[in-house]
């Protein structure tokens, strides 16, 4: 096995971690905030609707980062 075959393996492995980390830092960001945020359920629902949907552009970036052969 030479090493161009061990690079998807540990990106794969990199970008696990690194989104379960993030996802975790993120999610306790997000509830802090929302804690924070008035008893009005328009704001309360565009909160949720607007951060639960921000995660997915960096998470499709990183599983592509992973994925790359170079």
């Amino acid at each position: 096995m030479n090493n161009r075959d061990s690079h998807p393996r540990f990106r794969s492995l990199a970008a696990l971690v690194i989104l379960l980390v993030g996802l975790g830092c993120y999610a306790a960001i997000v509830s802090t905030i929302f804690d924070l945020l008035p008893d009005h359920l328009l704001i309360q629902t565009f909160f949720i609707a607007v951060s639960g949907l921000a995660w997915v552009w960096p998470a499709i970036k990183l599983t592509g980062w992973a994925q790359r052969r170079r």
